[in-house]
Formats: C-alpha cells, structure tokens, sequence
C-alpha cells in the first residue's frame, strides 16, 4: 500500500491533477485512479518516470512513506493554471492533418492526370497507367509515414489534457464551416464544368478539370475535419479509451488491408482491360469504394465485439 498511498499524496501535494499526471506520463486518466485505487500496479518504466518527476528513488516511491517530505514552492502548480499542450498535440494533428489530405488529393488527382494525357496523347496507351501509378506511388509515400507517426503518437498519449481556449475552438470551426463549404463548393464547380462541355471535343479536359476540383475539394474537407475533430479533445481521448479498452479487434487490419488490395486490383484492371467504354474514366473509383467497405467492416466488427460482451 506505500505506493498507492505515496502517489496520492506526491500528486496532491503538487496541486496536480490526474489528468496533469497521466498526461505528463503518457497513460490514460484511468490507469492513475487505478493506482491510486490499489486496482493495478504501473510498469516499471512508468514507475522510473514518476520517480524522476517527484524527486524520489524507485526504492523510495514503492517502499518508503513519503509524507513527511516536504514539497518545494516551485513544484506546486498553481490552481488557475491553463493547462498546456505539453506533448505537441495541435502540433502533431496540423502535420498530420496536411498529410493525410495531400496524399489524399495526389491520388485522386492522379485520375485527372491520365484523363490528360489521354486526352493529349491517344497513341500511348501506356503512359495514362504509369502516371497513375507514379502518382499513388506518391500519394502513398505522403500518407503511410504520416499515419505511423500518427500511431506512435497515439500509443504515446493515450490521453490529453484539454488545453483548447472556447475562442480557438470557434476559430477552428469556424474555418472548418469555409472548408466544408469551398470543398463542395469546388465539387460542384467541376461537375457543373463537366456537365456543360459532355458531349463536346473538351469533354475529356472537362474531366480532367473535374477529378482535380474533387481532389481539390477533398483536400479542404479533409484537412479541416481532422483538425475540427481534434479540437474537440474528448474525442481523441474517448477513442483512445475504447482502443485500451478493446484492445482493438486483430481481424480489423488484416480485413481493410484486403479490401483494398481488392479494390486496387478492381481499379488497375478497369484501366488496362479493354471493357466498357468508360471504364477507363471511372477506374479511380474503386478506392473511394475500398474506404467506404473497410468502414462498414470496422463497423461490423464493433458491433461483433459489443455482442460478445
């Protein structure tokens, strides 16, 4: 009981709160009440990383009464203190946020830049495909660090202090109104573009202008709403709450990672097989398609888990 009893009280005696101490230790809230209920006991590192923070020996923390320690003046946080975005987290979801979109919208792009060269060079049948391929290549390569980096970080924080003002919190919804807004705004634009040249010798231009006002498009709408539902603080730690909590479902990555190896094979064969006539102008389609089918997997099998329990 010495542990239990000296966490609560080295925590106490600096004014910080639970939620102060499982930030600054990367732990959820719940794991700190769980040791100072006497529920659970934290990982040796995580026991080397409160003995840093409150002055003490591993030997001292686990063992020894510390009550009787007295707590330096510069220790003690004051009580009205903002709480502070100590592990980067705006930082981190501003990055990521501007990845996941870019990447996204080189993909998607990619569709308009073999409609191009269609359009420009009707003789090589090659270079549509190898453009396409170059350009998911680079899609990929700008999203798979990101969402690494983005797992690391997850696994690191699984909770965060919420540190956004009310006012940053309007500004970010705010921009992500005009985002959502320009987004299907600019959709808009191009399929109302395209309707009006179909048909015409500038039908294929029209295309191209809009598969790249979609990738535009998409680009707003996914950058602000990653960075609309970050603001919302609670969000991220509810989720990284159900994913302890879970544990996580094993059969949920290896089911998207063959949805999309399917709609990638149905996409490249759509583009090189000679079919309908317009298979080649909608073969993109296949990975929004893969997205949407790993969602309602990753729904399927929440809803598996909650029936089991």
């Amino acid at each position: 009981m010495k542990f239990r009893d000296n966490l609560l009280h080295l925590r106490q005696q600096r004014n910080m709160t639970q939620e102060q101490l499982a930030m600054l230790l990367g732990v959820s809230r719940q794991s700190v009440a769980k040791w100072e209920a006497g529920q659970s006991t934290p990982e040796v590192d995580k026991l080397m990383r409160m003995a840093d923070l409150f002055e003490c020996s591993l030997d001292e923390l686990v063992s020894e009464d510390l009550s009787g320690r007295a707590v330096r003046a510069a220790e003690i946080l004051p009580s009205d203190a903002k709480p502070q975005d100590t592990c980067g987290y705006d930082r981190h979801f501003r990055s990521f946020s501007l990845s996941v979109a870019t990447g996204t919208a080189i993909i998607i792009a990619s569709a308009a830049l073999a409609v191009l060269c269609e359009a420009l060079l009707p003789w090589n049948h090659n270079l549509p495909g190898v453009v396409v391929l170059i350009c998911v290549a680079v899609g990929i390569v700008v999203i798979v660090p990101a969402g690494i980096e983005h797992g690391a970080f997850n696994r690191n924080h699984p909770f965060v202090e919420d540190f956004y003002t009310e006012g940053e919190r309007d500004a970010v919804r705010r921009s992500f109104t005009r985002g959502l807004a320009g987004g299907i705004g600019l959709i808009l634009l191009g399929c109302a573009i395209a309707g009006a040249f179909d048909n015409t010798p500038l039908e294929n231009f029209a295309g191209c202008g809009l598969l790249l006002a979609i990738a535009a498009g998409v680009w707003l709408i996914v950058r602000f709403g990653i960075l609309y539902w970050a603001s919302r603080v609670d969000n991220y730690n509810k989720e990284r709450s159900d994913e302890i909590e879970e544990q996580s479902d094993p059969l949920l990555g290896p089911v998207c990672g063959i949805i999309m190896l399917a709609a990638t094979i149905v996409g490249l064969t759509m583009l090189w097989v000679d079919g309908h006539p317009d298979s080649d102008n909608i073969f993109w389609i296949a990975w929004p398609i893969g997205g949407i089918l790993c969602a309602i997997a990753a729904l399927v099998l929440k809803i598996r888990r909650n029936a089991r329990r």
